[in-house]
């Protein structure tokens, strides 16, 4: 697998003090190629730290000692322990207005979600979740967009988590009010 990196990187900001990042969050986008969806993140100053193409390429959007813009108003594994209500609006928006993005990984593929997901993007994800294992040895949960913002986000749609998550050796983080 190789890893080109972008240039110049997609919007970020510098991790804050001693930020452990243990979590990863995948999400699923629409568009047919990379370049496409790079200049529309790029638009909205939105950024994800890798995009992995169908045909099993890697990007890397953001380094991963940054903060990639990958989720807003987001609920993830600390928010219970900080907190943080899981109480929401009308529209799905956390009450509290929490953000994960300082102590996760933002990975994207691109699949609009009644595509099947390629075995090369499948094994691209795999390895590149398990190999990001050695620079973030804290790595923890696997989580999916849709957990982390329930109501407004429904992606990475069909993929196996199972699979993934057994592969790197991580957790699948879901809300325990979800489960409730």
């Amino acid at each position: 697998m190789s890893i080109v990196p972008l240039s110049p990187w997609l919007a970020h900001r510098p991790r804050r003090g001693a930020t452990v990042v243990d979590t990863v969050v995948l999400h699923a986008d629409e568009h047919e190629d990379i370049e496409e969806l790079v200049r529309e993140l790029r638009h909205k100053d939105a950024s994800y730290h890798y995009i992995i193409d169908r045909n099993g390429a890697v990007l890397k959007c953001v380094p991963f000692s940054a903060v990639a813009f990958h989720c807003s108003n987001s609920y993830g594994p600390h928010e219970a322990s900080r907190g943080v209500s899981y109480e929401r609006d009308a529209h799905g928006g956390f009450i509290q207005h929490s953000c994960i993005n300082d102590y996760t990984l933002g990975i994207c593929l691109l699949n609009n979600g009644a595509e099947s997901y390629p075995k090369e993007q499948i094994e691209a994800c795999q390895f590149l979740v398990r190999d990001l294992k050695t620079p973030l040895p804290k790595l923890r949960y696997i989580t999916s967009h849709a957990c982390v913002a329930p109501g407004r986000a429904v992606d990475p749609s069909g993929f196996d988590f199972a699979h993934l998550a057994k592969f790197a050796e991580l957790e699948i983080w879901v809300p325990e009010a979800a489960l409730a």
